[in-house]
């Protein structure tokens, strides 16, 4: 059995942000980006150098490496809404466990740090789903990774983010679980 997903997107929190080139008819991410600034800025009057600017955001958070291998999906927070900008990735991992703390664990995968706090997810489309706040003790300073992970069918699907910054971290934790929630499953 392969697990099989789709997104329901809210296009006006979130930006899916392409992990490679050639995507949906891009050939660069700098043609992408520059759409996509110009999308974003369209009617605001914003001068050229603001939108020569997000073209350039955008273009670096295309090129960025998610912080694991293997990611499947990447979302901006949005920039133009006044919103932090950050970043999500979604992995896709083999899994044969629906036990909670396995799941724990797994959500520690490739950072470690301190599990700050574990919370059962309800009402969605797995069997089991979590979400897993961690809590890397950095030489410099403390950052805050959230970890929503879910379990169906041996496929645990793994939505990630890392900030530096408490309050935009809490600013957006919402957001990245209602973004978690949107996920619809299908076995094929």
């Amino acid at each position: 059995m392969t697990l099989e997903y789709t997104i329901d997107l809210d296009y006006e929190t979130w930006i899916p942000v392409p992990l490679d080139f050639p995507w949906n008819g891009y050939d660069t991410a700098l043609s992408w980006g520059n759409d996509l600034a110009s999308d974003l800025l369209a009617g605001r009057n914003a001068p050229e150098e603001i939108r020569s600017a997000l073209a350039m955001t955008a273009v670096e958070r295309a090129l960025m490496n998610p912080p694991l291998e293997g990611a499947v999906e990447r979302f901006w927070r949005r920039p133009d809404t006044g919103a932090p900008d950050r970043l999500a990735h979604l992995y896709a991992l083999q899994t044969d466990t629906l036990d909670e703390d396995e799941l724990v664990e797994l959500a520690r995968t490739g950072l470690g740090g301190f599990v700050q706090s574990v919370t059962r997810l309800d009402d969605t489309e797995f069997s089991v789903a979590l979400r897993v706040i961690l809590l890397l003790e950095l030489p410099q300073e403390t950052v805050s990774v959230a970890r929503l992970v879910g379990v169906r069918d041996d496929t645990a699907l793994l939505l990630e983010l890392i900030d530096d910054n408490i309050a935009s971290f809490a600013f957006i934790e919402p957001d990245l679980e209602r973004l978690f929630r949107s996920i619809r499953l299908r076995t094929v």
